[in-house]
Parts: C-alpha cells; structure tokens; sequence
C-alpha cells in the first residue's frame, strides 16, 4: 500500500471519526439558549426543543454517509476498485449536500469532516500503477 492509498484511508477515516462525533454534539449538545419570563435561563439540547422525524431521518443518512465515507476508503484503498470509488464519490456527494444544507444551524460541525470526505474521494481519483511485470 503506497502512500497515496494510506492518505486515503486516514482522510476517510478522519472523516467519519470526526463526523459522527459531531452529529452527535449537534444533537445533545447545548445548542440553544432560552430564557423564561421570570428571568431564568439556561440552554435545551435539539432532542429536547422538538427536532421533527425528517430530521432525524437526515441526521440518520448522513451518518450512514459518514460510514459510506470512511468503509469505501478503505475498500477502495486495498483493491484499486472503481466500484469502490463510486461509492466513495457517492458517499461522499451526499455528506456535501447535506452539510450544505445544514450550513445555516449544525453544518459548521460538520465543515471538517466534509473536508475530509472530499480529500478521501480527490486521493481515490488518481489510478493504481499496474505492477512490473
């Protein structure tokens, strides 16, 4: 494995392991500030102000797209598939998107790890070398 393949690797990697932690921050973190009537304030997670079901059903795709990330990295890295840079690309389509999407509330958590996912998916442009022979 060269070095461009071991790049790709630790990009998606990086990607998902810094993506889920930040979805999971976006979702019990204290995101919101509230205060009361009678002056008392404090702060409300997202789970806790009412998020809607198509919400958490994004949330939940783009998880998966973290761990499509990260496992077609991996696969694409050992076998030099173009199967497994489509996925790659796929995946990683779908991560854009949705932070973009995001971008207005929770995407800002999610700017590094798409950056890593797009790196992941750059470095799995470049071809195998066929070996000597």
């Amino acid at each position: 494995m060269g070095n461009r393949q071991r790049l790709e690797v630790a990009a998606g990697l990086v990607a998902a392991l810094v993506g889920c932690p930040g979805l999971a921050y976006a979702l019990f973190g204290p995101l919101y500030r509230f205060e009361s009537s009678s002056g008392q304030s404090g702060t409300a997670n997202m789970l806790q102000v009412g998020t809607p079901p198509s919400a958490l059903l994004t949330l939940c795709i783009l998880v998966l797209g973290f761990i499509g990330v990260a496992a077609s990295a991996v696969a694409h890295s050992r076998t030099g598939s173009s199967e497994w840079r489509i996925m790659l690309w796929i995946s990683t389509t779908v991560v854009i998107i949705l932070t973009f999407l995001a971008l207005p509330s929770i995407g800002v958590f999610l700017l590094p790890s798409t950056l890593f996912a797009l790196l992941a998916s750059a470095l799995s442009l470049r071809a195998r070398r066929a070996a000597p022979g």
